[in-house]
């Protein structure tokens, strides 16, 4: 499977599917290490920073704290006292949410500009001056209602058994939900082990909340929000017309069924092994895994049966019993079930009365108490599925002048760092480090924005239907991706859009992706000095190169091939030392009562601990043969690498959702993210003069893998 690594994964709720390889605390959360007795803070000279950069520094600093004893506080303690969560964030922070925030008033400017008519009217500006129109509308959405779902919800009155069930699942998924939707997902990457085709991948999916344990868990907590979500489902049923003892009585046989499924479903850690989701058994031979289910009239109703040899199964185990499931289940069940997931889906882009009741079960998620503004909504549409429409002119505005080159030559002092690092590495043996430096050589790096724009000619857009839109634009990357089915892949594809605030490795293309979103403050500024730059943005860029070599990514060859390229002992110490940063999270509490998932969390965790490895090395490497001037009298500059490092990810969240991802996300909360792989790195202990039994000083008992 493509596996694709993010630096954060946005908090999303509407799309519940588990998708193989895919994909936040402040300071109360437990400490990193059980510590001894911490001996007397370091006495430190007075900080004087010499221009407004350093001062801003110097105003997200708490130094009351010893940085020896939690250096996230004393990095992030200034911002945190100083600054609200927005009443409609659940996480918000220096990166993901101050630079979010600017972007996305960059973006509103573009939408705006288009609408209004303001300058050159070509092709681009007036598809997204049409989105922009028609999202805004709110009185238009509400005069509407559920009309523009009708078309949908009529389909579904054609359910009278399994057969009939698969024809309508397979021609919602072609047009309404675009590849993902009720019972399970289908969608378009490269195959793991010819990654120079694309193939179909069909995985788990079909249920409402975020993850199955939702479902299964019993304790008391989720299964009040069990119930809670069950009341949910009913109250939005009453929006398609039924009676609120019809909704109550649907809504209960919903969410028993989903919870069938999620009975069936695969533990989201267990979907991180490439290995264990790879099953490219084509359509004969996922038939085979149930010879009653119907998928010819699936396949048919999708509009791609001829997808043949070229599909994978992620969890052929869910697909063996689905069917049994499905064919229990009377058809007034599965028809009201169908019709959640279309109202679900629809909710966010439909009148006032829905969104907001929509966002009152989010809200209980996730602790957000209010909606985003309308405008913010509609940017992150349009960011979401016109992402290089909008980007052209974001990367003009906002990715000018020399950040490309910059950021390319800080990647070449990175990759050579991290190639540098491997003979001291005594567990991997000689035949594999050559491989392993092979692979590094290969790593394609992209920057800012895609050298070829995507063609979204054939991509109609009205002015005046909103969801409409929306399913257009599902549509047509749906299409474009399936109609590519069994063709060469397009390595030059990018799968962010340009403006968001993220990153990510692919291992099927051995490419690391940096958008211009993210090169901008507090990661990465022309006008930083080079130390924060590598503790910012290169803290990024060594975490991304990390992931093609974390217990997911090594497992993909330079050119992108799932195959063992390992000699056997090398695997083998490798894994014992990816166990013991397994363990180390394990044992550590988003909340108390919630503890972090160690497996789940292991990829990007090792891609932390490496990441700051080779950021440092890389800065080391550049520093070479250049000099800076310290930027705050007082620091080192070795110590303003460590703080634009843990500068950008000074978060305030919600209890709600530190919990929710403890569950859910692949990364570890903020603050675990600064002090865990911190803690365990000998060049911070140098740095800030940490002694041994400091919390910030591991000793003896550091992990380390690369």
């Amino acid at each position: 499977m493509l596996v694709r690594r993010l630096v954060l994964v946005p908090l999303l709720l509407s799309a519940a599917c588990d998708r193989p390889g895919g994909t936040q605390a402040p300071a109360t959360s437990a400490p990193v290490v059980t510590p001894a007795p911490a001996p007397a803070p370091v006495q430190r000279e007075s900080l004087v920073a010499r221009d407004p950069i350093g001062a801003e520094v110097l105003a997200s600093l708490d130094t009351t704290v010893d940085p020896c004893t939690d250096f996230y506080r004393y990095a992030c303690g200034g911002w945190l006292k100083k600054t609200t969560r927005p009443a409609d964030k659940s996480r918000y922070g220096r990166g993901f949410g101050e630079l979010a925030d600017r972007n996305n008033a960059v973006l509103r400017g573009i939408l705006e500009a288009a609408a209004a008519g303001k300058g050159k009217q070509g092709p681009v500006e007036s598809k997204l001056g049409a989105f922009w129109l028609a999202c805004n509308d709110e009185e238009a959405q509400d005069r509407a209602g559920i009309t523009p779902l009708v078309p949908v919800l009529s389909q579904i009155t054609a359910v009278k058994d399994e057969a009939s069930l698969y024809r309508v699942v397979g021609k919602l998924q072609g047009s309404f939900f675009a590849g993902g939707g009720p019972l399970f997902s289908l969608f378009i990457e490269p195959d793991a082990k010819r990654p120079d085709v694309y193939v179909a991948q069909l995985a788990q999916g079909g249920t409402g909340l975020p993850d199955r344990d939702f479902y299964l868990k019993t304790d008391a907590r989720s299964r009040a929000l069990l119930v809670a979500y069950q009341e949910h489902v009913a109250r939005m049923l009453g929006f398609l017309g039924e009676t609120p003892t019809s909704a109550l009585e649907q809504a209960a046989k919903i969410v028993a069924f989903e919870t069938e499924l999620a009975n069936i479903a695969l533990p989201r850690a267990e979907l991180r092994d490439p290995d264990k989701t790879y099953h490219m058994l084509g359509v004969v031979g996922l038939q085979g895994l149930d010879p009653a289910t119907p998928w010819p009239g699936y396949f048919s109703a999708l509009g791609y049966e001829k997808i043949g040899p070229d599909l994978n199964v992620a969890t052929p185990t869910y697909f063996t019993q689905l069917g049994a499931i499905v064919r229990k289940t009377d058809a007034a069940t599965l028809q009201a079930y169908l019709r959640w997931h279309v109202l679900r889906a629809a909710a966010p882009h439909l009148g006032k009365a829905i969104v907001e009741a929509d966002f009152t079960f989010t809200s209980a998620l996730t602790g957000a108490k209010e909606l985003s503004p309308r405008w913010e909504r509609c940017v992150g549409v349009a960011n979401s599925g016109l992402g290089e429409l909008v980007g052209q002119a974001f990367v003009k505005e906002r990715f000018a002048g020399t950040s490309k080159e910059t950021a390319l030559t800080m990647i070449g002092h990175i990759e050579r760092a991290f190639e540098a690092g491997l003979p001291s590495l005594a567990w991997m043996d000689p035949t594999t480090r050559t491989r392993a430096v092979e692979k590094i050589k290969a790593v394609i790096n992209k920057i800012g924005y895609p050298e070829e724009w995507r063609d979204y000619s054939k991509l109609k857009l009205s002015r005046k239907d909103h969801l409409a839109n929306v399913i257009a634009a599902r549509r047509f990357q749906f299409v474009r991706d399936a109609d590519r089915i069994s063709k060469a892949v397009d390595k030059r594809e990018w799968h962010m859009p340009p403006a968001i605030v993220n990153a990510y490795y692919n291992p099927s293309v051995n490419e690391m992706v940096f958008p211009a979103g993210i090169l901008q403050p507090p990661y990465f500024s022309a006008e930083f000095p080079m130390a924060m730059n590598f503790g910012g943005i290169g803290m990024v860029m060594g975490h991304e190169l990390t992931h093609g070599f974390d217990d997911q990514g090594r497992k993909f060859d330079g050119k992108g091939v799932l195959r063992e390229w390992w000699e056997p002992s090398a695997s083998t110490k490798f894994n014992e030392r990816a166990q013991c940063v397994e363990t180390l999270y394990d044992g550590i509490e988003a909340l108390p009562g919630v503890k972090l998932n160690g497996k789940l969390t292991l990829g990007e965790n090792i891609a932390d601990f490496g990441g700051i490895k080779a950021a440092y090395a890389g800065y080391k490497d550049w520093q070479k043969d250049k000099r800076e001037a310290p930027l705050v009298q007082g620091l080192s500059n070795d110590q303003l690498f460590f703080l634009g490092f843990a500068q950008g990810w000074c978060t305030l969240s919600t209890d709600e959702s530190r919990r929710l991802l403890a569950m859910i996300d692949s990364h570890s909360p903020p603050r675990e993210r600064v002090n865990v792989p911190l803690a365990h790195f000998p060049g911070f202990w140098d740095a800030w003069q940490c002694s041994p039994g400091t919390p910030m000083h591991a000793g003896e008992n550091a992990c380390e893998v690369w």
